[in-house]
């Protein structure tokens, strides 16, 4: 069952340059449970598409839905994950994974068992009571997916959530986030610039074109769970991928 549908979406912005179009004509479906994955060269439109879908931005043609309802605002039942963790320093971990329940109105005791539900998830149960300043890049970002989940949406948004963290940490949250998915069924839109660790998490990727805004390309990845990004088979469908990225990119610098 489609959980989110893009039908025709085009989306503007305005510069010293003149009208400059993110995305155009955009069609696209991804289905309850999925974990899609997008990649693109810089300036594709892959941050405006996670805008659009969040609600932070509407379309100025076409329409955005999301369980059949047409996308007007920001809503609980999607969360944004972005690339900086956006923790609060003056909580602690328990009270950051806790903030939105806390908004909600969840009483103590039900934040309190949710809240070690989660740390125990993202394996951080040791550090409910640790300050965001004493956590590494790999711990806050775990801290930042718990809060998320805190709130139980049906669909997360994640805007390049591992790209500034070291190549061990980001493995290591990989597993993690794909047992996550895998326990939980959420509907997952990951976007990202490397495009094996695409292949690596996701059930489908799709290219998008810096020409038009659009989807130029899709790839089912069929590949067998758990896997890893030394697999033989998630380098020969990245190294694919990865060719037709670097045509894409070739061809807005030949029209430059």
């Amino acid at each position: 069952m489609a959980v989110i549908e893009l039908k025709n979406v085009s989306r503007h912005f305005i510069s010293d340059s003149g009208v400059v179009p993110a995305v155009t004509g955009l069609n696209l479906t991804v289905k309850d449970g999925e974990f899609l994955c997008v990649v693109g060269p810089s300036g594709c439109g892959k941050t405006t598409l996670l805008n659009l879908i969040a609600g932070f931005e509407r379309p100025d043609v076409g329409k955005v839905l999301v369980g059949g309802v047409e996308v007007q605002e920001p809503g609980s039942d999607r969360f944004v994950i972005f690339q900086e963790p956006a923790l609060f320093p003056w909580l602690n971990v328990s009270q950051n994974i806790a903030f939105g329940l806390k908004v909600k109105g969840v009483n103590d005791a039900e934040q309190k068992e949710r809240v070690c539900e989660l740390l125990q998830l993202v394996h951080l149960s040791r550090f409910g009571d640790a300050w965001i300043h004493e956590l590494s890049g790999g711990m806050k970002q775990r801290v930042a997916l718990a809060r998320a989940l805190a709130l139980d949406p049906a669909i997360l948004l994640m805007d390049e959530p591992f790209a500034a963290l070291d190549a061990q940490t980001r493995d290591l949250l990989h597993e993690e986030m794909e047992q996550i998915w895998q326990r939980t069924q959420k509907t997952v839109i990951f976007v990202t610039h490397n495009v094996r660790e695409a292949v690596r998490l996701g059930t489908r990727v799709i290219l998008m074109s810096p020409h038009s805004g659009k989807i130029c390309r899709e790839y089912p990845i069929d590949l067998p769970r758990n896997r890893f990004l030394e697999d033989p088979d998630v380098a020969r469908i990245a190294s694919v991928i990865r060719d037709d990225l670097r045509r894409e990119a070739a061809s807005v610098a030949e029209g430059c």
